[in-house]
């Protein structure tokens, strides 16, 4: 299993620099094709009220919406091609652009794919097709649209790596250095752990966050066992335990990766019902509200 062909949902926002960066370091790792899609905004994809407003200015001559809407994008597809151009030949690799998806090649390189779709019906259709997902993510702005990353995990079956912004620095990661888990035994935690498998093999050093719930009717030793499938899979790892009513299950999870120097977390996502975690909040949302490194996230 490894990392073949990797796709990133690239604007060319300062805050995406990071993401970026790693797709380029990703692909290099693992010899893979990076794919950078980035989505142009059609037309119809504005609400009625807002298309008559348009529709209203236009007809009286201020201004003409295809032509505003279409220079928009020209603009930015070419700053974000730009930026993608530079990325790939400061880490050496090949760039092409395609009008279409295509599919992988066994080098090294980036690949732009311009479309102008809606970002639920391209992101699908594209993620599907890749073995990893990147998208970065404002991580100073506390109400940043999900909808992406939701996409990602809700509609394609990847794993989806989220990239925040660092405070206006471009960070140089190597994935190479630790790794934190957070494990409760749970099916989006173990899609998360198999996901991360071609990422965990380069990693110096693994620590496992076992998160107990004290309410549940039996512990089944899973904390031993996950230790033991990492050893099978020659990957020794650290395993701190916590009472997941002990504190802030999120807190306790930054934290502790904190603490590791950790280079990024792998946990599952939205384990219960991701709108009630998106209305009241959750372990998921606040990870990557205030998380300040990259989350490997599987649903």
């Amino acid at each position: 299993m490894s990392f073949r062909s990797i796709l990133c949902i690239y604007g060319g926002a300062p805050f995406e620099r990071n993401a970026l960066n790693t797709v380029m370091t990703l692909a290099r790792q693992f010899t893979a094709e990076a794919r950078f899609l980035h989505i142009s905004a059609a037309l119809d994809i504005y609400s009625e009220p807002y298309s008559l407003a348009l529709y209203g200015l236009a007809i009286s001559g201020d201004m003409d919406v295809g032509e505003s809407i279409a220079q928009g994008n020209d603009a930015r597809r070419n700053l974000a091609q730009d930026e993608v151009m530079a990325a790939a030949k400061a880490h050496g690799i090949p760039f092409c652009r395609r009008d279409c998806l295509g599919t992988a090649a066994p080098i090294a390189q980036a690949v732009f794919c311009p479309v102008t779709a809606r970002a639920k019906d391209c992101i699908p259709a594209a993620g599907r097709l890749a073995d990893l997902i990147v998208i970065a993510r404002e991580r100073a702005d506390a109400h940043a649209d999900l909808s992406g990353i939701l996409c990602g995990l809700f509609d394609t079956a990847r794993p989806v790596l989220v990239v925040p912004e660092q405070d206006g620095v471009v960070a140089t990661p190597t994935y190479e250095a630790g790794a934190v888990i957070a494990w409760d035994g749970s099916l989006p935690a173990t899609r998360a752990l198999y996901n991360a498998l071609p990422l965990l093999r380069n990693a110096k050093q693994i620590q496992v966050i076992c998160i107990r719930n004290p309410k549940a009717s039996s512990d089944f030793n899973r904390f031993d066992d996950i230790a033991h499938w990492l050893d099978l899979h020659s990957l020794p790892a650290h395993v701190a335990r916590i009472e997941s009513d002990a504190e802030s299950v999120p807190e306790t999870i930054l934290r502790k990766a904190l603490a590791f120097q950790a280079e990024y977390i792998v946990m599952g996502a939205y384990g219960h019902s991701h709108i009630g975690q998106m209305l009241l909040g959750g372990a998921t949302n606040q990870i990557l509200k205030h998380s300040a490194m990259p989350i490997l996230l599987s649903h």
